[in-house]
């Protein structure tokens, strides 16, 4: 028999509403101290009374985001962690970015939605383009030259992007 994992429900103060919100995603202690954004806060805390065994719960690690879309999908069963010091999300998918710009006429959302977009397809674009270089490069005829050529392709390709999305701050930069 294995021994229990026990996780809690989470709870951190969410500002922009003014009260306490709870975390959708069930987590140890380990995990919400090494993987959660809201550790460091001292006003977020485990729900004592959600204690449960991983290993006997049968129910889904997250709460779907949302009843208005179809989230079938297989993906959106899976616990998401937290991934460069966000908070837990789900990405959504081509048609839920269409249904957030038709729910939604706000154009700070729209732009949201549109900028998810773009990154989207610029991911799209680098990588064709590093299938077709890694695709030129694998010829025996191909030279160091060819291959600093290429990556400089990259580079700039990466560098506009970055130049278009302006700088990134991660959240040491944003306290």
């Amino acid at each position: 028999m294995m021994e229990p994992l026990w996780e809690w429900r989470w709870a951190y103060w969410d500002e922009a509403r003014g009260c306490f919100a709870e975390a959708p995603v069930w987590m140890t202690d380990e995990e919400a101290r090494s993987d959660w954004w809201a550790w460091d806060d001292r006003r977020s805390h485990r729900l004592d009374y959600t204690k449960r065994d991983r290993h006997r719960s049968d129910s889904c690690s997250v709460d779907p985001p949302a009843r208005d879309v179809d989230w079938t999908r297989e993906r959106r069963q899976r616990e998401e962690r937290s991934r460069y010091s966000l908070p837990p999300f789900v990405t959504p998918l081509y048609a839920e970015l269409r249904w957030v710009w038709r729910a939604h006429p706000l154009p700070e959302v729209r732009c949201l939605a549109l900028e998810v977009q773009c990154g989207r397809l610029a991911f799209a674009k680098l990588d064709a383009l590093t299938a077709e270089i890694y695709w030129h490069m694998d010829k025996p005829s191909a030279t160091i030259g060819e291959a600093r050529r290429e990556l400089r392709r990259i580079r700039r390709r990466l560098k506009q992007e970055m130049l278009r999305i302006g700088p990134v701050r991660g959240d040491d930069a944003s306290r």
